[in-house]
């Protein structure tokens, strides 16, 4: 299925459940973001509230994340088993529900994805040779002894001494 379009004349007063699956082409993300993996599933049960149409089930698609500690690509399924989406009708006798499903699926994408948190999570380690914080604090540099009244921070101290005096 390419677009999600519920007809307001055929749709029951109790409501309807709609369950199908979307084309992954219904995300369109740019080159260098998250790829989609598969379909986006629902299972939605559609009700008419007054000028408003009530979409609430679950929603689920697969992605393909970079990992931003290690760069290495994982698959995430977004999963919503819950979730809950209301539509103005206005005059229109359809409604093309299919962006609102897109938009709570993108909502829900991790902002910082790391492989750990993946559908099959790996260990997700910085290679330490990037960390500032593993090498030596010693570089061989002889600092020269401070001379007695040569001190360059002289003059900030006595500022911040003369606020002191009353």
């Amino acid at each position: 299925m390419e677009r999600l379009v519920i007809d307001l004349a055929l749709l029951p007063e109790d409501g309807q459940l709609l369950e199908d699956e979307l084309s992954a082409a219904i995300f369109d993300l740019p080159q260098n973001d998250a790829k989609p993996l598969g379909p986006l599933v629902f299972k939605l049960h559609v009700q008419r509230f007054g000028d408003e149409l009530l979409l609430q089930g679950g929603l689920k698609a697969p992605f393909e994340f970079m990992c931003v500690r290690t760069l290495t690509p994982f698959r995430k399924t977004i999963s919503l088993p819950e979730a809950a989406m209301a539509l103005e009708i206005g005059t229109r006798g359809e409604i093309d529900a299919t962006e609102a499903l897109r938009e709570e699926i993108l909502l829900s994408f991790p902002a910082y994805p790391r492989c750990d948190e993946g559908d099959e999570p790996v260990k997700c380690e910085i290679n330490p040779r990037y960390l500032a914080v593993d090498k030596p604090t010693t570089d061989d540099v002889d600092h020269p002894p401070a001379t007695e009244g040569d001190s360059r921070w002289a003059a900030l101290d006595e500022l911040e001494n003369s606020d002191k005096q009353p």
